[in-house]
């Protein structure tokens, strides 16, 4: 048998339809009957019921169908991964602006070695962007800050990878604000002060990171300032003194007017690969998996260190 026959059979099969079928493939009508009746000669018997109105199995033909898609199924497996193995694939990894080198170096590093037929293209975003992007990313995996819980935003239709960090929320304070001289900030203090809100990131997702209220249900004074959402402009607006700015700890502006202070009372964020669940690929997963596991080792091996 010819791999065009069997593949004509099958999408014909599924389908009960010659014209959609060739519409799957991406061939003529004409040529899906050429091959359906090349198999049937083979086999000597027909496979289809024709009438002008449908197209049904006959039993061999529902025989042959169940027979063969299984092993068609693992052989389309075979060459692709085949392929994948011997051609360069590129990864689009977008990472959030206020991720250091240092963090985001080793793990992608860990995949290209496990990987070595992937190219990964890497571009910095701020961390609000995926929320804009809708669906059209233009990354194939975002690795950025969200929050610990990630119910919400896999309900979101968002695929999160495993954690790479997790970290403790802070504040950038403006170095004279009388925050600013406090070695934590309990999460009640910053009800009267305002607080910068990424007014252009998804309401859901901004709420996340910014909630309407502190843990006591005090509603936060959230000014949406925000242009580009990204912690460069948020450490400028900071700097001019009259607001605050909440984050992950493990931020330091190189800025001698903004200073960050550690926040208690509010859940942590994690860093994490995520992407939108309608994309998800191998590549992506493999990704996810690798990188995430890079950073379980990376994080063991400075724990050890600081204990020692």
């Amino acid at each position: 048998m010819e791999m065009r026959e069997i593949e004509a059979f099958l999408q014909v099969a599924g389908e009960l339809h010659f014209t959609r079928a060739a519409g799957r493939l991406g061939v003529s009508t004409s040529r899906v009957s050429q091959a359906v009746r090349a198999l049937e000669r083979r086999v000597g018997a027909p496979l289809f019921e024709r009438t002008s109105r449908q197209v049904r199995l006959t039993p061999l033909g529902e025989r042959l169908s169940a027979e063969l898609r299984p092993a068609y199924e693992r052989m389309k497996r075979a060459l692709d991964e085949a392929r994948e193995s011997t051609s360069t694939q590129v990864l689009r990894v977008g990472v959030a602006t206020s991720l250091l080198s240092a963090v985001v170096d080793g793990p992608i590093q860990a995949f290209e070695r496990a990987r070595p037929h992937c190219a990964v293209v890497r571009s910095a975003h701020p961390n609000t962007d995926p929320s804009r992007w809708g669906k059209d990313w233009p990354v194939d995996v975002f690795v950025g800050w969200l929050p610990a819980d990630t119910a919400e935003v896999e309900a979101m239709g968002l695929a999160v990878g495993p954690a790479w960090l997790l970290r403790e929320r802070a504040a950038l304070v403006p170095a004279g604000h009388p925050l600013g001289r406090r070695a934590v900030i309990d999460a009640e203090e910053l009800a009267g002060h305002e607080i910068l809100y990424p007014s252009g990131m998804r309401q859901q997702l901004a709420d996340l990171w910014i909630p309407r209220a502190t843990p006591g249900g005090v509603p936060l004074r959230r000014v949406p300032r925000h242009r580009s959402g990204s912690l460069e402009e948020a450490i400028v607006l900071v700097a001019k003194g009259d607001v605050i700015h909440l984050t992950v700890g493990g931020v330091r502006p190189d800025n001698p007017h903004v200073v960050t202070v550690p926040v208690s009372g509010m859940p942590p964020m994690i860093c994490a690969p995520f992407w939108p669940t309608g994309t998800d690929s191998t590549m992506v997963r493999d990704f996810a998996q690798i990188s995430g596991a890079s950073r379980l080792r990376s994080n063991s091996r400075g724990r050890t260190a600081r204990s020692e």
